[in-house]
């Protein structure tokens, strides 16, 4: 891999007369650090393209996948809105199913309640009783309609007398 240093044009070796207690390599190291770091960042900064196309390649496999799904979901909705209307008539018909043999099973038992409730003496007293009130209603009824219509013929007579 070739550097940007690499590149420029050989400069000519200066020689710096001689400082006591100067190392010149190491008082080069920072500058050559400097210049390493700029070399670095242009590298890094030559690949961006690349890394950016890549990106974007994924990003793009990554819409069309998901574009790709939501088509099918879409088409898929139709299916899936029947195979729910078909699963709703089933628990429909089985919930009603239920309440039916439920309410059933109600009368049955509510049945057997009162056939037991009418074979107590007490309920047969009470039928005999009520039946017995029914006939003396009937017959006050019968007396009272007799009685009603003798007084409308009185009344009547006593009317053609007076009047």
């Amino acid at each position: 891999m070739s550097t940007l240093t690499d590149k420029l044009p050989k400069l000519p070796e200066i020689k710096l007369p001689e400082i006591k207690g100067l190392d010149l390599d190491e008082a080069r190291k920072p500058v050559h650090a400097a210049v390493g770091v700029v070399d670095l960042y242009v590298e890094q900064v030559k690949d961006l393209p690349a890394q950016a196309k890549k990106v974007q390649a994924e990003l793009t496999a990554k819409f069309e996948a998901a574009k790709v799904e939501r088509t099918a979901q879409v088409k898929a909705f139709p299916a899936d809105a029947k195979k729910l209307q078909v699963e709703l008539t089933e628990k429909v018909s089985k919930a009603q199913a239920d309440v039916t043999a439920y309410y059933a099973k109600l009368a049955v038992r509510g049945e057997k309640l009162i056939g037991q409730i009418r074979r107590q003496p007490a309920t047969e007293a009470a039928i005999a009783e009520g039946k017995a009130a029914v006939k003396k209603a009937e017959a006050a009824t019968t007396s009272a309609k007799k009685s009603v219509k003798s007084t409308e013929k009185a009344v009547e007579g006593a009317a053609t007398k007076i009047g």
